[in-house]
């Protein structure tokens, strides 16, 4: 069944629900869930937005992990015509309290081991409504849940008097029709400056990209009723929410969804023939590659695994790719790209069309150009700023006087990404930097992204970040490298330092090499360049001393 841009994101999944019924849909913690029973518990949860009062256009707020009630308290929402703002799960109290108040939020909804943290947002009697992770798990599960976390779950013992899904009995089934154009879901990004912003998407871009599930993943309609996929990417981000969560389920097949990435929850949904889609960035992969259990004909139903979100190196896709094989896999780890302001999904790498070193082909229903600074089309293979346009497209900021991302080519609205690239002449597209990372050193241009994947290319090198800082007047750049295990230290930075030499000019070469015995990660397990930046100004303050007024 086709998916119908013109109804609601709810009502077109609640028709995959109707017609797939008993079919699997979501596996968590070895529970498997089926369509029609996942659709009752949005009705459930839809019944308590009812009863609390909430109406079509009220703002409700989304600070949780993946679950299936989670899940299902986003498509509820969007049931009832609600707009829904999705957080980090690890939000500061600070920061949910400010967003609570700029949006206008009605009700925060959040799970029981979130509530330690919330000090000041339960005195302050804001409306909170409760997920138990395990609400709907066996008894035995939920018993050693309660006791794994006692500690933790002192404050949701304290605070009985708060709205919680296990005690709603009741059902929903009403739904609104609301204009798809209009903007429903808002999600937080770094934005196209690298500044938080707040981003209003509307139930139409999703369903644009939905509808080309079958595209994507090469299938006949038969066949994508028998993928399931990997979401263990938390929802908060477009890249979880949509490909993770919602792109399988609304084809008719099912999800195998993880609360936080764990290897071990994912080779026991391969061991049990229950993933043939992995979805993830480039540490995910990584992790499977170390773990002894992913190898082997648990690997053979794989299909497609795409990456994106981050920076991958070569060595990694290769490697990854001859564990597949070498599992009988016919499947292949492939590239993607995007950015929140377009739902996530720009371009991407099929098994059917698919190249080397690229991120991939505009999906269909997005218009890819490469620009120059003046906002005019450059030639093929000319490097710009690529621009983005077509049914994707977000509806804008919520504060939209903080910036203007939109220009205007031949007549239609495209969205300047803050990235360089360039596209071939086939229309395969690459990404070669952020702007926001390009580095100016003796008034040339350093691109991070080059020089990381050379070295993380290395098989000396396990993860490698580069970065730079213009401190007292000098630009100051750094590599820092997480070596392989059992390599000689020196004999690594050798190595580096001669590939480094060999292949760049001498002022692309970093002034510092470190090595780090474990690099820190964001919550969607990318490298945190943040802490890292830091670091490295610590290291300059201490090194060069500190700056005067």
């Amino acid at each position: 069944m086709a998916i119908d841009r013109s109804k609601t994101i709810y009502e077109n999944f609640r028709d995959v629900c109707l017609r797939r019924g008993d079919a699997d849909s979501i596996y968590y913690e070895n529970k498997v869930y089926s369509f029609a029973g996942f659709l009752a518990i949005i009705n459930r949860v839809a019944f308590y937005y009812r009863e609390k009062g909430l109406k079509e256009g009220d703002l409700i707020t989304l600070v949780v992990p993946n679950t299936p009630e989670t899940v299902a308290s986003f498509y509820a929402a969007l049931q009832l015509g609600l707009r829904v703002h999705i957080l980090h799960p690890l939000t500061s109290e600070d920061n949910i309290l400010r967003e609570l108040e700029d949006k206008g939020s009605k009700l925060l909804v959040t799970v029981s081991l979130f509530l330690r943290f919330y000090d000041r947002i339960l005195s302050s009697r804001f409306p909170v409504f409760i997920i138990d992770p395990t609400a709907s798990l066996p008894w035995y599960k939920r018993a050693g849940f309660a006791l794994a976390c006692r500690g933790r779950l002192k404050a949701y013992r304290q605070h009985k008097e708060l709205d919680n899904y296990n005690d709603v009995n009741g059902s929903c089934k009403d739904f609104v029709p609301y204009d798809v154009k209009e903007g429903h879901i808002i999600l937080s990004s770094g934005g196209t400056t690298g500044i938080s912003k707040s981003i209003v998407l509307n139930d139409f871009s999703f369903l644009t990209i939905l509808a080309d599930g079958c595209w994507f993943l090469g299938d006949t309609p038969e066949q994508a009723e028998k993928e399931s996929m990997l979401a263990a990417l938390p929802m908060f981000h477009g890249y979880g929410l949509t490909m993770g969560v919602m792109a399988v389920p609304f084809l008719g097949g099912a999800i195998g969804l993880l609360s936080s990435f764990r290897t071990k929850k994912v080779i026991q949904l391969l061991k049990k023939g229950r993933l043939t889609t992995l979805l993830g960035v480039p540490t995910v992969y990584e992790a499977l590659l170390k773990n002894k259990h992913f190898k082997g004909k648990i690997l053979r139903p794989i299909r497609n695994c795409w990456v994106g979100g981050d920076f991958i190196s070569p060595s990694l896709i290769e490697r990854f790719n001859v564990r597949l094989r070498e599992g009988g896999s016919e499947g292949r780890l492939m590239e993607g790209y995007g950015l929140t302001e377009a739902v996530n999904v720009l371009a991407v790498n099929r098994l059917s069309d698919w190249r080397k070193d690229s991120i991939g082909k505009a999906i269909p229903g997005v218009d890819v150009k490469i620009i120059d600074e003046n906002g005019k089309e450059l030639p093929r293979m000319a490097e710009g700023e690529i621009a983005v346009g077509g049914d994707t497209l977000m509806v804008g900021y919520y504060h939209p006087e903080d910036v203007n991302p939109f220009i205007e080519i031949e007549g239609r609205r495209y969205l300047k990404t803050g990235d360089l690239g360039k596209m071939d002449k086939d229309g395969f597209l690459y990404f070669i930097s952020r702007f926001k990372r390009i580095i100016k050193k003796k008034g040339m241009n350093v691109y991070p992204l080059s020089i990381e994947k050379s070295v993380s290319n290395l098989k000396e090198v396990e993860e490698c970040a580069y970065l730079g800082e213009t401190y007292k007047g000098y630009d100051d750049t750094a590599l820092y490298v997480e070596l392989a295990p059992n390599v000689d230290e020196e004999e690594a930075k050798k190595v580096i330092l001669d590939t480094l030499h060999r292949e760049y000019n001498k002022y692309e070469w970093p002034d510092f090499l470190f090595i780090k015995e474990k690099f820190d990660h964001t919550s969607v397990l990318k490298i945190d360049y943040k802490k890292l930046s830091s670091e490295f100004h610590s290291f300059l303050v201490e090194k060069f001393g500190p700056l005067h007024d």
